[in-house]
């Protein structure tokens, strides 16, 4: 058996040659489309553990789960999801030989958008990457799964502060509320929908809303609600998975489980549970 010597600065040299290779520089090339991400990518999700929260990846923020939220910005890719980070590798080397790439995420990056997600994607093919670390997570080619430990040293790619912010106290989810709440906010307006006192407004990820409709201060939407049409919703409602026909008004009403007819007025202070008018 020949002895010989590493030193540390042998080591750091060797891992430092490796992330060299992996992270290839030539020329961006850019793909016609995002049609290879869903055929040849496989998503992890890890989820992350939280001292303070119990099962964080269950906490509700604007109506879905934080590991939902991470599922919504990926699901263009088949996804796996994995009860703890010592599962990573096990699973690197498991699918390795059924997807050329595989993508690892966290649940408790909630913020994680799917246009982040497709310009990471993008910036790792046009770059030629085989490794790509992110602030939270990474994109690895399966050819290079054996390096896995050495590569988790390489610095990582900045994508936005946003995308990846770590929710794991009060403080940081309170954020991650705000900032999801704005985006919802944000869709409809774009969609057509006036908005009055929108600070005093909430509207989860799953409600409905069709364009024309007016929605004033003081108003909650929740569940798989439906808003139709030049609905206009009054200040004072509490609406839960509840359809408002075209047309309809509501004021100072209390909706769950129930339909509203299209230019049917309700309110105010009208409840109804489970209930087709």
């Amino acid at each position: 058996m020949v002895e010989t010597d590493v030193t540390v600065s042998d080591m750091e040299t060797n891992i430092d040659k490796v992330v060299e290779k992996v992270n290839n520089t030539e020329p961006e090339v850019l793909a016609s489309s995002f049609l290879w991400v869903k055929e040849e990518t496989l998503v992890l999700i890890v989820k992350a553990k939280n001292e303070k929260f119990e099962n964080l990846y269950n906490f509700d923020i604007c109506g879905k789960k934080m590991i939902d939220w991470v599922k919504l910005s990926t699901s263009a890719c088949t996804q796996k999801v994995l009860e703890n980070e010592n599962a990573i590798f096990e699973n690197l080397v498991r699918y390795a030989g059924e997807y050329k790439y595989i993508a690892v995420f966290y649940s408790d990056t909630p913020l994680l958008q799917k246009s982040t997600f497709l310009d990471i994607m993008k910036y790792f093919s046009a770059k030629r990457m085989n490794f790509l670390p992110l602030q939270r997570g990474f994109v690895i080619n399966s050819s290079y799964v054996e390096n896995y430990d050495k590569l988790l040293s390489a610095p990582f790619v900045d994508f936005g502060t946003d995308d990846f912010y770590l929710c794991q106290d009060a403080k940081s989810i309170s954020y991650a509320f705000q900032v999801l709440n704005k985006r919802i906010l944000n869709f409809h307006k774009n969609q057509g929908v006036v908005l009055f006192g929108e600070n005093t407004i909430f509207i989860e990820a799953d409600v409905q809303i069709e364009e024309g409709v007016i929605i004033y201060p003081n108003n909650i939407l929740k569940g798989e609600s439906y808003i139709g049409k030049n609905v206009i919703l009054e200040s004072g409602n509490y609406i839960a998975d509840t359809i408002v026909c075209d047309n309809a008004i509501v004021m100072q009403s209390y909706l769950e489980k129930s339909k509203v007819p299209e230019g049917k007025t309700i309110g105010p202070f009208e409840k109804l549970i489970n209930e087709t008018l």
